[in-house]
């Protein structure tokens, strides 16, 4: 006799895991916050899977895919050539909006005459605050190996960086238009001290995924997609994370 199981019954349970980083992801009095989670609990529920939360550094995540023995998944990563030899990905989840320049309104004479982002990097006498290791993508990173703008690097959070923006000792940053408000506000510094500038030559933001360690059944995955077209729309498709 055969027996037909509830679909619920039927996808893996899951660990999800997301790194600190608002407005994203992020933990807020105990509960996993940010728009990303939500629209991860969202199409995770929709699959009929039951999943554990966990905030987790980004080595530690990377850790976690790449073990064979249990079913993970994280939120929100970019999808390389290098991470598809340990882990699977869903359909894109978002899609970045085109990164900006970061300044104060009292800098705004400094960027006047650049309406790209090629030409910013080779004035020398302009600043950009930097995290060391960090990536913006395959054409802002090539624009930095080869133009070599001037950058002050540091190892510490991004969250600082406004705050040497304010305090003159670098002159700009870049980030996604997302996380502005988020990294002004998490130094206290007030969001009318700042402006974006948006640069011509920078390309649509990446596409972020749902990355699952091989484990994951491929299934599992097909059902999640499914879900995602469900709820984000039926155009979703590797072309299109909107």
């Amino acid at each position: 006799m055969f027996f037909v199981l509830p679909q619920c019954l039927l996808a893996q349970d899951l660990t999800v895991s997301y790194m600190n980083r608002p407005p994203y992801y992020y933990t807020e009095d105990g509960t996993a916050r940010g728009f990303l989670v939500e629209l991860t609990k969202t199409i995770l529920d929709d699959a009929g899977i039951e999943v554990t939360f966990r905030e987790l550094p980004p080595n530690r995540i990377m850790h976690e895919i790449q073990k064979r023995d249990h079913a993970h998944c994280s939120i929100g990563w970019f999808r390389t050539p290098e991470r598809e030899q340990f882990a699977k990905f869903s359909l894109p989840i978002y899609r970045n909006r085109p990164i900006v320049v970061v300044t104060t309104r009292e800098n705004n004479y400094l960027f006047t005459g650049y309406s790209t982002l090629h030409q910013l990097f080779t004035d020398r006498s302009l600043v950009m605050g930097n995290i060391s290791s960090f990536t913006y993508g395959s054409y802002i990173d090539r624009l930095m190996k080869d133009l070599r703008p001037a950058t002050h690097e540091i190892s510490t959070s991004r969250g600082t960086l406004p705050a040497l923006i304010k305090k003159k000792r670098v002159h700009y940053l870049l980030s996604a238009p997302e996380e502005v408000e988020t990294l002004i506000h998490g130094e206290g510094l007030r969001s009318e001290d700042f402006m974006t500038i948006v640069m011509s030559d920078i390309p649509e933001g990446n596409k972020r995924y749902l990355m699952f360690s091989m484990s994951v059944s491929d299934d599992t995955i097909t059902r999640i997609n499914a879900s995602m077209v469900k709820i984000k729309g039926s155009g979703l498709s590797e072309d299109s994370s909107r």
